[in-house]
């Protein structure tokens, strides 16, 4: 193919509007349907002309190669009002800056250390659970998944009340960025909505919480140790400067965190219970593992190099629905990927969803089956499986994350059988992230079952 290769033009757009409906009331089938006309296709949201890609070796040129020709574009620059210069709305020599004073926050020891307040929080939410309860595991994962990010950014300043308000506020944040996104003609932000009140209001919320955190961390002064992200954000120093991070820029990075974290994590633990309670030999190869392994106490950080099936569920479950399932990028001079010519300005837009349910790479790929991770088995194209993305801005969270969500799940496992209590199937709803509308299930207590490991070990010492 010539080098100019222009990208296909996909059929169906209306005038004016152009696949708007499309993404708007039917937008994961049509993501889906897109690879069908093209490695790299065209299609319109009304003044925008959007280059998406169904290739994952051009999505790895995007992300890593060709990375410095790309920037925010038009549908991300709306987290910049929740997240202001985090590193998710950061691009160019600031963004390579803050992820080098932010790395050591997230260094493998520290991650050690923020394990044990996981595995505590896990026990305790797992321990609140009665058995043949029926219970919102959405919302119980969220408020999890929430109150570990919590304590782990800030420790000991974290109440109650203020897990509670964030849990409230931040699918708001959600929505408002969602309906935004797609939003060519900008005039959901003029025009006064109901979201629009909602979503100032929870952002007073939360800038309110990380201004009184990170004001009393700094009275406390560097004398007090505090065993959390927060304090490695508050003694971080620019290598050439040696100048620190300002207030605003720790609660921009606080923020990023809370937002990513939370809302990854947690719904990738709600998918994971969900699609287990439908292949019941999953399962039992899951509870297996936690019975071998844990024999009914719950997950440590030492631990996770055994939880293989663990591993292999969650990354299942973040590939049929990956929370960042629609990322896009702006070419910001003119280049080129593979034999397509991408003009300066054009908006570049992948889906996740649609990469990693692609037949040619996963076979039967509507299908949950976590042993397609099996190194003995196959199955799955790893080159495609990228949902923390990659380059300089791959998720540096993703270690935290599988960190988190292993000793979760493996902790669940130990105890607990999880069956949906939906009267119909729990389907994917697309807004900034892959979200659901609610997943009611019914908890049964597990008895707890002795490992050969620990049954030799009980036995060496008399137990």
């Amino acid at each position: 193919m010539p080098p100019n290769t222009v990208p296909t033009p996909v059929p169906g757009g209306r005038p004016l509007i152009g696949h708007a409906r499309q993404l708007l009331w039917r937008r994961l089938p049509f993501l889906e349907s897109l690879r069908d006309h093209g490695d790299i296709v065209v299609i319109r949201l009304g003044p925008w002309r959007i280059h998406v890609l169904n290739d994952p070796a051009l999505v790895r040129d995007v992300l890593t190669k060709r990375s410095p020709d790309f920037g925010l574009s038009p549908q991300f620059q709306v987290m910049k009002r929740v997240i202001g210069n985090g590193l998710l709305a950061t691009d160019g020599p600031f963004h390579r800056r803050q992820r080098k004073l932010i790395l050591p926050a997230l260094h493998h020891t520290r991650i050690r250390a923020y394990a044990r307040t996981m595995t505590r929080l896990a026990d305790a939410r797992t321990a609140r659970w009665q058995d043949g309860q029926t219970l919102r595991v959405d919302a119980e994962f969220t408020e999890l998944a929430t109150e570990i990010v919590l304590r782990c950014l800030f420790s000991t300043e974290i109440g109650g009340a203020d897990v509670a308000a964030v849990v409230a506020a931040l699918p708001d944040l959600m929505s408002w960025a969602g309906s935004r996104g797609l939003d060519p003609t900008g005039l959901l932000g003029a025009v006064p909505t109901p979201l629009g009140r909602r979503f100032r209001r929870s952002m007073a919320v939360l800038d309110a919480l990380l201004a009184r955190v990170i004001g009393a961390r700094r009275a406390d002064g560097p004398a007090t140790d505090h065993p959390d992200l927060l304090a490695a954000l508050l003694a971080a120093r620019d290598a050439e400067t040696g100048e620190p991070m300002s207030d605003r820029q720790i609660r921009d990075e606080a923020m990023s965190f809370l937002v990513a974290g939370a809302e990854s994590v947690s719904r990738t633990l709600t998918w994971s219970a969900l699609l287990l309670a439908g292949d019941p030999e999953a399962a039992r190869r899951l509870h297996q593992e936690a019975d071998r392994e844990l024999s009914g106490r719950p997950a440590h950080f030492e631990d996770l190099p055994r939880l293989r099936h663990t591993r292999m569920v969650l990354q299942e479950a973040l590939r049929l629905y990956p929370p960042g399932y629609l990322i896009s990028r702006a070419a910001l001079r003119d280049t080129t990927l593979g034999p397509y010519r991408i003009p300066a300005g054009a908006t570049v837009m992948f889906s996740y969803y649609a990469l990693q349910r692609d037949p040619r790479r996963f076979p039967d790929p509507a299908r949950f089956d976590p042993l397609r991770w099996s190194p003995k088995r196959g199955g799955a194209d790893r080159e495609a499986f990228t949902p923390f993305g990659l380059g300089p801005h791959g998720c540096l969270g993703e270690s935290f994350a599988w960190t988190e969500m292993s000793i979760v799940l493996a902790t669940l496992a130990a105890r607990w059988e999880l069956r949906s209590a939906s009267p119909r199937p729990v389907r994917p709803v697309p807004t900034f992230s892959l979200t659901m509308a609610g997943a009611p299930m019914t908890v049964t207590a597990r008895p707890v079952r002795t490992g050969p490991v620990h049954t030799l070990l009980a036995s060496r010492n008399g137990g």
